[in-house]
């Protein structure tokens, strides 16, 4: 009987002690996740509160299904003073990928509205005209969701009621406008201009539209209507899975508050999560700037396993050392290919700018609202001479701007480009110009140089009588002048001649060297030593100098048989 009854307390006393530990549960939808230590309801009425905005924003756009990159984790809590206690307002990047907080039954607050709305903004489109995007995200700013409804349009602080917002108001509110108040936001987001928008969407005169959202602005008749809804059940719309003590525990510290470092220090301490508390410990490092302790945190990570892009990507962004960082963000991107910042990051370690090239490319093209990467991307380009790229990314900076002045000055560069490469073309033909000009000179001088070598061989080593005698004066410039008349003779000898009769019956003499070595125009014809056979010639020859050569009239150079 004892021994009954004391089972009996030991088992209560279990159960009690059972009860008494939190049980963590993890509710998934979509790039959504919450954690609550409260049971499986707290964590999807929570979650439910971040859907009905996801998809709000989605059915305003016109694209249903946007995602959030890196996802979001929403850490429950019971109430709104154990919130404010133990969380921060809006979003952060934590250890691995965004936090936020909420209760479960309560609403989003107006500062966490408008960033997790500027989030999905950013994530799935491109940028509307600074002014438009920041009356959206003012809009829904105010939305409320209970879960089976939901509405949108309650009026902002005053200072947020600008000429924009009454705009995106009256356009998403008014019934004649809200089916297709989508088009003229995308239109928006592509770069067209407002009037072009609001006539491609509503088939209406911009200036009329215009005059009426006025009207409407001044009237300050603006009241909240239901916004569109998506029905969830939460038996088969969420994915819930338990926790650990451990695994929540885990996932309430990755929230960055102060207390975290303890968290993650006790974790380490009983072996548990090992991969995880490391990267806790090399976030909050780097935080406070202590770049040493950090490495050690993020190497003992890496020897664990780690799957953290954002921490190696954080901390590989500090490092001074490329070739440490470099491996690192390699390692990144084999975990997430499609991480932006690793591969901007990865290009800025790499000092081969073509290699840059490539990895900025890609970072701009998965992260299309970054204006200050694309004007990077585009002046590296116009350093590698890709004009073409460059203008793209010019006008891709332009269309992200967060201002006009920005805006501009990227436009500015745009149109630079065309003088740039003008300018680029003409110093190249210049180069090409100098190097063709030294190339001439070089093979000039090296002509001069192996004439003037054969001139002192020739000097040092003079001919022979026998060479001599075979040696033919070339002559053939411009100085050599012409006779015509018929060949009477042609003496050979130590001193060879020609007897020319010219046409005016006038013989004339002239000295011709070895006769086969003499060029020869005219088919059939050949010279031999003694008188000649008539024949009509034109000859060439080199007017003779001094008086050494006797009575002759020159050296013959050539002959041409007519």
């Amino acid at each position: 009987m004892h021994r009954g009854i004391a089972g009996l307390a030991a088992f209560f006393t279990l159960a009690g002690a059972a009860q008494a530990e939190p049980k963590w549960m993890k509710a998934r939808l979509g790039s959504f996740e919450a954690i609550s230590d409260s049971g499986r309801k707290s964590a999807t009425e929570a979650l439910g509160q971040f859907e009905q905005l996801r998809f709000a924003i989605g059915a305003a756009m016109g694209q249903p299904d946007l995602r959030v990159d890196p996802p979001l984790r929403i850490i429950v809590f019971k109430n709104k003073a154990e919130l404010q206690h133990g969380c921060f307002e809006g979003l952060r990047m934590g250890r691995d990928r965004m936090m936020a907080c909420a209760t479960a039954g309560g609403q989003l607050s107006p500062e966490l509205l408008r960033e997790l709305t500027r989030t999905l903004l950013e994530t799935n489109f491109s940028a509307m005209p600074a002014p438009l995007e920041t009356a959206f995200i003012n809009f829904f700013s105010t939305f409320q969701s209970n879960g089976a409804r939901n509405q949108w349009g309650a009026p902002p602080p005053r200072e947020q009621q600008t000429r924009e917002w009454a705009l995106i108001e009256r356009m998403i509110t008014q019934p004649e406008y809200t089916a297709r108040a989508s088009i003229f936001l995308h239109n928006l987001a592509v770069g067209m201009d407002e009037p072009a928008a609001i006539r491609n969407a509503f088939g209406e005169n911009p200036k009329k539209f215009e005059a009426d959202t006025e009207q409407f602005f001044g009237s300050g008749s603006f009241a909240a209507v239901q916004a569109p809804n998506r029905p969830l059940n939460p038996d088969r719309d969420f994915s819930t899975t338990y926790l650990t003590s451990d695994e929540g525990e885990l996932m309430h510290a990755d929230l960055l508050m102060p207390d975290s470092q303890v968290v993650y220090q006790k974790l380490l301490s009983e072996g548990k999560e090992v991969a995880e508390a490391n990267e806790g410990l090399a976030v909050l490092a780097m935080r406070a700037g202590n770049t040493e302790q950090a490495r050690d945190y993020i190497e003992a990570a890496r020897k664990a396993g780690t799957k953290n892009v954002v921490a190696l990507t954080q901390y590989a962004a500090l490092e001074s050392d490329p070739d440490r960082a470099i491996p690192i963000l390699k390692d990144a991107l084999t975990i997430d290919p499609k991480y932006a910042e690793a591969h901007w990051e990865l290009g800025q370690k790499i000092s081969d700018p073509p290699r840059r090239m490539m990895e900025w490319k890609q970072a701009v093209k998965l992260a299309p609202r970054r204006s200050d990467w694309w004007a990077q991307y585009a002046q590296l380009c116009v350093s590698l001479k890709q004009y073409a790229e460059a203008g793209r990314a010019w006008m891709a900076a332009a269309q992200a701007a967060p201002n006009p002045q920005l805006r501009e000055q990227y436009l500015t560069a745009r149109g630079m480009i065309e003088t740039q490469r003008l300018e680029d073309e003409d110093a190249q033909r210049r180069r090409e110009a100098a190097e063709r000009e030294a190339d001439l000179n070089r093979l000039k001088a090296q002509a001069r140089a192996e004439i003037a070598d054969i001139e002192a061989k020739a000097n040092t080593n003079p001919l022979s009588s026998a060479e001599e005698a075979k040696a033919v004066e070339w002559f053939g410039g411009p100085d050599d002048l012409k006779a015509s008349g018929t060949i009477v003779r042609i003496v050979c000898g130590k001193q060879s001649r020609l007897d020319l009769k010219e046409d005016d019956g006038k013989v004339e003499h002239f000295a011709i060297g070895d006769i086969s070595q003499i060029h020869s125009e005219g088919a059939g014809f050949t010279l031999s030593c003694g008188a000649q056979q008539s024949r009509k010639v034109t000859i060439s020859f080199r007017p003779a100098k001094g008086s050494g050569r006797g009575s002759v009239a020159g050296v013959v150079t050539a002959i041409e048989f007519n």
